[in-house]
Order: C-alpha cells, then structure tokens, then sequence
C-alpha cells in the first residue's frame, strides 16, 4: 500500500454546499480583483451577491477599499467604491484607516486627494496607528513627499504642519508646549545647554587630556563667546526659545562655530565690495556683522522698486542677501536671523529638499524664508537668477552665496551659480565631502606619499585647493579669492574659501 495519502472523494451532485466556503471563495474573487483594479469583476460580484457590500470585511477586517489602497490603486476602482459608499474612516485591524494606507502604500496623491474629498479624517487621527499625529506627520514619516506637498496646499498654516496635541494634564519636567505648532517639546532646548556642555568638554579633558585623533573633542569657545554676548546676549536668548526647538537633535557647538566660520567669510566679503565698515582681521567679532542694513534707515529712505529704478549708492549697497545653498535644518540663517537688526533691510534664503514640514519655525519669517529645491535640478539656473534679481534689483541688496557642509559635487554647483549669475557678488564655500567616484572627472582621489598621512584629510584639502582654483579660474570680474582653514571651527574639515565679483 502506499504512503501517499489518498484523495478525497470528490463531492456529490446532490451535495449541498458549504455556504462559509463558497463565502470565502467570492471574497477571494472579489479582492483578487480588486488588487488589480479590475472594476467590471468588482461590480459583477457585488451585482450577484446581494450580502455584500463595498464595506463587507474580509480576513484582517479589511474591505475593498483597503485592499485597493493596500496595491497602489488609484484611479477608478477607488472612484467606483467612494461612489458606492466607502466608508473613509474604517479601520483594519492594524489600526490602518484607508487614508493612512493611501499614504503608506501609494505612490502618488491622487488617493489621498480622493479620500480628502471624501470626508477622511486627515487633520488628526483619535484613534488607530497614528494616534495623535495628522496625515502630514503620517507622510513625513513615511517619506511621501507628494503626499506632503498636496496636504501642504490643503492647509491653511502656509507651510507649518505640526500636529495639535491635547493634553490630558501636567506636563512632566523638561516638556513645555511650543505656540507655534502646538507641540508638547523638550525645554529648555539643547541650545539652551550649549555653555553648560562646553565646561563639561573642557573639565574632562583637564581631568583626563586629549581622547585621540579618533574621539578628538573640540573647545575652542571664540565663536560660541561671540554668540552669548551678541546685544548683551539677547541674540542668544532668542535662540533659546522654544520656537527653536526643530534644531534640538544637532551638534551644536560643533554647528555653531562652522556657521559662525562661514558668517565671518561672509563679513569679510562684504568688506571687500566696499560697502563693509569693519576690519575683519583676526579679532572680528560678530556684533558688527549685521549694521550693514543701516544706511537706508539712518536716512529714512525707502529703495525705489523696480529694475529700472534709480538708486542712490549708499541706497544700492545698504542691505545684504544671503543665500544659503544646502542648508538642512537651517542653523545658518537662523544665527543670521537672530543676529540681524530687526530694523534693517537684509534677506536671508534657506534652500534645501527638506520637507517644509521637517523645517524649524524660524525658516517662515518676511526676512528669513525656506526654499525647497533640488541645486543639482537642471532648472534651478534659471530659477536660482530670477531670486537673485529679485533680491538685487527689485530690492536693492547684494547677493553673497554661501555652501557650508557642500558634499562632492554640490560644491562644485556653486561655483557654477557664482559664475554664470552674474549678480551674485560674493561667494562662500566650506566643502565637506569629497565627489563620488563616478563624479571624479577633473579630480581624482590619490594616496599621500606618506603613508601615515590621513588619506581623507590629505584628499579633503587637496579638493579644496582644486575648488579655489575653479573659483580662480571664473573670470568675470572675479577678484580676491581666498583659502584659509578655520582652527576655531569644531571639525578637522576646516578649509574655508570666498571670493567677490566685480558688479
């Protein structure tokens, strides 16, 4: 006999079928369709089973329409199953509404604009796998960015997407409420902490000395002592509060004295156009950098509008326009907000491919604004000279191009924005990493001749000196173009160049 099992006998004619079986069977038939977006087998079922419906749960209390969401479905099955009374807010028993999974599962927005439409919750969600976040956070988070970007010109807040949160009581120490988007926050901020950190540096390393090369810790204080007593440390005051705290997860010391580096470089090229009133020299200090707005309210005289308007030359050189290329959580231009004069006429622009909803609140401002974009798109030539124009003729600034933490190629994108537009007067690079090996056409990395030589450090500055000479070699009107290394910046990747241009 054999060890096979044998089949069972196959069912009589007369034999009444298993209705739980022949129930599962027209579920499987009916969400097979559906995961592809076979809208004329969907109705068929529904036309000849009169027990179900488009909310009929199958296994993991999905419906149709989750199964839909759950395989991409965007077009007419999820036209066909709104129409026919969806319900918008059902959830699986994950805790996964439809609008949720649209977001999570669907590569585009359509469904979630469908859904919205519809009447899905969207603003805030009670109950499920997302309690307490908001479709926005729920994008974010899963990094939908055209799902981020369609919520973002639904909402009324211009760009600041934070969830509310309700509090059910007394927040625990060391949280407070930020005004701004309602979220429960650590604060005091790590800003807040930032000379209480440097003392403990300094103490341990008195107590134990240097850590090695490898863990080396950086206390240098110049620029961290420039920022407490700015305006007799209200500058700094400023950034300790809680509207700040999208900068809490940074080095921020380290942070610190790389912007105030690049920010030096950048007072050292407005010297250089002439309109700067300081020597930079070795002992500046930031409390001046930011008066350069003065003239036009020293006079009170408003800058004529226009290309075409006539300007005085002190009215042509009384503000200043920094655009901040790559600039992540925007460390840079909030130091340049906070230190700024309330009352001058200077700009200062962010551009980076974060999220608008994963920027600090100080990137939403009429004189510190954010920008999201790609530098290495092909069209950001044409849009990078139409801000500039705006900001020099329409405005009466001039405009210094900064790139801290420009990574391979992108510091090479700068200096093509500084060459081919002409507007741009100055420009300010402190590169970081190295091009990417494909990338590396007019450099290529090389081994020191020594072979106790840090090879990243050895092939860092040499990248830096290549990019002083694309700087060099622009031509128009280039003049003064300068490489140093920063000793007071918190990192090994020090080198700092900038150069101006004649107008």
């Amino acid at each position: 006999m054999s060890g096979r099992p044998s089949r069972p006998a196959p069912c009589s004619r007369d034999e009444k079928i298993d209705p739980k079986a022949e129930r599962k069977r027209t579920l499987q038939r009916l969400h097979d369709a559906t995961q592809i977006g076979d809208v004329n087998t969907v109705q068929a079922v529904f036309d000849a089973h009169a027990e179900f419906n488009v909310n009929t749960l199958r296994r993991g209390r999905n419906a149709t329409l989750h199964t839909a969401l759950l395989h991409n479905q965007e077009g007419p099955l999820i036209d066909y199953l709104l129409r026919n009374g969806a319900d918008v807010d059902a959830e699986n028993a994950k805790g996964y509404s439809p609008l949720t999974l649209a977001i999570v599962h669907c590569k585009g927005s359509k469904a979630v604009e469908k859904l919205i439409a519809a009447g899905a919750t969207w603003t805030r969600f009670d109950t499920g796998a997302f309690a307490g976040l908001s479709a926005i956070d729920v994008g974010a988070k899963f990094k939908n960015e055209s799902a981020v970007q369609l919520l973002a010109q639904m909402t009324e807040a211009g760009g600041d997407f934070c969830r509310e949160v309700a509090i059910p009581g007394p927040l625990p120490r060391g949280r407070a409420v930020c005004p701004v988007c309602n979220l429960v926050v650590k604060f005091p901020t790590k800003m807040s902490r930032i000379e209480s950190d440097q003392a403990a540096i300094e103490l341990r390393i008195r107590t134990d000395g240097e850590m090695g090369t490898r863990h080396k810790k950086y206390i240098s204080r110049k620029y961290m002592d420039q920022l407490l007593a700015h305006s007799d440390g209200e500058a700094y005051k400023k950034l300790c509060g809680i509207e700040y705290h999208g900068v809490e997860n940074m080095r921020l010391r380290k942070e610190i004295s790389e912007s105030y580096g690049v920010l030096r470089a950048v007072q050292e090229c407005w010297t250089k156009l002439g309109p700067g009133r300081h020597d930079p020299g070795d002992g500046v200090h930031m409390e001046n950098v930011f008066l350069i707005g003065e003239l036009v309210h020293d006079f009170n005289v408003e800058c004529p509008r226009g290309p075409n308007a006539l300007r005085t030359d002190s009215q042509r050189t009384a503000s200043v326009s920094i655009e901040d290329l790559c600039s992540g959580k925007g460390i840079t231009t909030a130091l340049c907000g906070a230190l700024d004069d309330e009352e001058s006429n200077n700009h200062f622009l962010a551009i980076d491919r974060l999220l608008p909803h994963q920027t600090p609140h100080f990137l939403n401002s009429e004189k510190v604004r954010y920008l999201r974009r790609d530098v290495m798109a092909k069209e950001m030539f044409d849009e990078m000279a139409e801000l500039v124009r705006q900001q020099t003729h329409e405005r009466g600034r001039t405009c210094i191009l900064v790139g801290m933490h420009l990574c391979g190629m992108l510091s090479e994108r700068a200096v093509d924005f500084f060459e081919r537009i002409s507007e741009i007067r100055g420009l300010v690079l402190s590169p970081c990493c190295l091009p990417q090996k494909h990338n590396q056409s007019s450099f290529v990395k090389e081994r020191p001749a020594n072979d106790q030589e840090n090879i990243e450090l050895y092939n860092y500055f040499r990248w830096s000196e290549h990019l002083k000479e694309r700087v060099a070699g622009v031509g128009n009107g280039v003049s003064d173009v300068t490489l140093y290394t920063d000793a007071d910046m918190h990192t090994e990747k020090n080198v700092v160049i900038h150069a101006v241009k004649a107008a």
